[in-house]
């Protein structure tokens, strides 16, 4: 059962149960009315000479006060009803009562005249066993006070019934509806339909909240189904060259006729084998950093430690001018730096960086690793005065397999996974890479970590 419908039962059954205890009330109160009516024409009829006699009597103006809403008649032998005393409200009433009828506790009765439509009526034999006093009351008093407190109530009732159906409406506007057409849409995703999205709730609810949230995870997963649809056609489009390659060589010393080996045949094989250590090279160097990029995403990835980070640039800086001798790489750091990270990858990041300032700028191209302390934060960046990177590139360096010139293979531009692996490896630290490049004047990586 939907939450909806249980709402909705709840409140039918609360109605019943209002309508129950209404009907209850009114019920109990014409009972407590009735019987005020019994207990004074029963205390009448105790000594109903005493009433008549008094009902006689003009000069008990006393006693005619107090019955001035009794009605009071005798029954003779022969079954005939006479008015001994009407209510002067009512001076016509006469109770309908059968010649001779005998009414020992008090009853309802209808009325034979009068404007009363019902009375309240007991009769009492008088002394001599024949003939009866009979003693009634009007019930309008007791019929009007019971409508009031009926009408009040249904009035009540309607008033909050018609609450009640507005907090419905606006429940179900606010809340279950927008529930309802989240529902609809997660199950039109679910069925393949990945442009649906929930419709905006209503401004300021939870509803509006939630379907914000809803939309945010849905674009949020559609954009990682996408990148990761996009990572595996590319990291199959890697593979796929050095696997041709390596095929192909195969096959080639498959073909090849036996016997010995010239010279020529001999360089050949060489050739080949040189080739096919090369690919397998591409493809070991393409298969680590697949194997780093996800070990970074566990949670786990790092080994923190104090790094002194100065000491770590003078080592990377170093050994970038062995690599690179033509260089002329220079270092603004302090004499220590040290921050919480794990060595390992911090050295792997800078690496990665410096690499790259290498791989994309001519020979002979200055590299500067400069170190810029703010607090709570480590900014090392890596500057080259290369020929810069058009604008158009910069947001999408660090996406995997991403290369500026797509016509560059892995082979002359890497593997595509470099920047990836050095922003994965900020990421685990909590930190960032921001690039900055200006055509003909170069091109800044920087590796921001928490100090």
């Amino acid at each position: 059962m939907t939450l909806r419908r249980r709402l909705v039962a709840a409140v039918a059954v609360l109605a019943v149960l209002s309508v129950v205890a209404g009907v209850t009330v009114v019920l109990v109160q014409r009972a407590f009315l009735l019987g005020r009516l019994d207990a004074q024409i029963s205390a009448l009829a105790e000594n109903p000479r005493a009433v008549l006699l008094a009902s006689q009597r003009s000069e008990g103006a006393v006693a005619t006060a107090a019955l001035s809403d009794v009605y009071v008649g005798r029954m003779g032998a022969d079954g005939r009803l006479s008015t001994v005393l009407a209510p002067q409200a009512d001076p016509t009433l006469v109770p309908d009562l059968e010649p001779g009828e005998r009414v020992l506790t008090p009853a309802g009765r209808s009325t034979a005249s009068g404007d009363a439509p019902r009375v309240r009526v007991v009769t009492v034999p008088l002394a001599n066993g024949r003939a009866q006093a009979v003693i009634a009351v009007p019930t309008t008093s007791a019929d009007l006070t019971t409508r009031r407190l009926a009408l009040t109530l249904g009035l009540t009732g309607l008033v909050v019934a018609a609450f009640v159906g507005l907090l419905l409406w606006w429940v179900d506007r606010l809340g279950l509806r927008p529930i309802a057409e989240m529902t609809d849409a997660a199950d039109a995703i679910t069925a393949g339909d990945t442009s649906r999205r929930v419709p905006p709730g209503p401004p300021g609810t939870e509803a509006a909240r939630l379907g914000e949230a809803l939309n945010t995870m849905i674009d949020t997963t559609t954009a990682t189904n996408e990148r990761m649809r996009r990572f595996v056609a590319d990291a199959s489009h890697e593979l796929r060259t050095p696997l041709t390659t390596l095929g192909g060589y195969a096959a080639l010393h498959a073909t090849r006729e036996p016997g010995p080996l010239d010279d020529r045949g001999r360089a050949d094989v060489d050739d080949a084998m040189r080739r096919i250590g090369d690919e397998a090279a591409r493809m070991r160097r393409l298969v680590d950093g697949l194997l780093d990029l996800a070990g970074l995403d566990a949670p786990d990835a790092l080994r923190r430690e104090p790094v002194d980070l100065a000491e770590v640039l003078r080592d990377v800086a170093s050994d970038l001018r062995v690599v690179a001798p033509d260089r002329v790489v220079t270092l603004d750091a302090p004499e220590h730096l040290v921050v919480t990270a794990d060595r390992d990858r911090v050295t792997q990041a800078l690496v990665g960086l410096t690499s790259n300032a290498v791989r994309h700028t001519p020979d002979g191209t200055p590299v500067a690793l400069r170190v810029l302390v703010r607090p709570g934060w480590v900014r090392v960046e890596v500057a080259d005065a290369g020929p810069g990177i058009p604008a158009e590139h910069l947001p999408h360096l660090l996406e995997r397999f991403y290369r500026v010139d797509r016509s560059r293979s892995s082979g002359s531009g890497g593997s595509g996974l470099g920047l990836a692996v050095v922003d994965a490896v900020a990421r685990a630290h909590g930190g960032s890479v921001e690039v900055t490049s200006e055509a003909g004047r170069g091109t800044v990586f920087a590796l921001v970590l928490p100090a």
